[in-house]
């Protein structure tokens, strides 16, 4: 892991242990990677909807373009990530 990659881990670690909500944590998270880590033009976090279990909502995000709202989870990148427990990463 490299050295910006560590210091990340451990901020979010620290914000972790006293965000007042999972949303804060996760804006805070999509900030500092989108600040951060330059490369990405777009950071951010698809929730399960909990009324639909087969569709992904958009959550916090920051970046260059407006993600789609809803995602089903058999469509797309996001899908298959959230399909196959793992994250993803799209590169040009």
């Amino acid at each position: 892991m490299i050295r910006l990659h560590e210091e990340l881990l451990k901020d979010f670690q620290v914000f972790a242990q006293t965000a007042p909500t999972a949303k804060s944590l996760m804006e805070r998270i999509a900030n500092d990677l989108h600040e951060k880590m330059t490369k990405y033009n777009w950071v951010g976090f698809y929730l399960v909807d909990p009324a639909d279990p087969g569709t992904l909502l958009v959550g916090p995000f920051v970046g260059s373009f407006t993600p789609n709202a809803r995602i089903p989870l058999d469509t797309g990148l996001c899908g298959a990530a959230a399909r196959g427990d793992e994250s993803k990463q799209s590169t040009p």
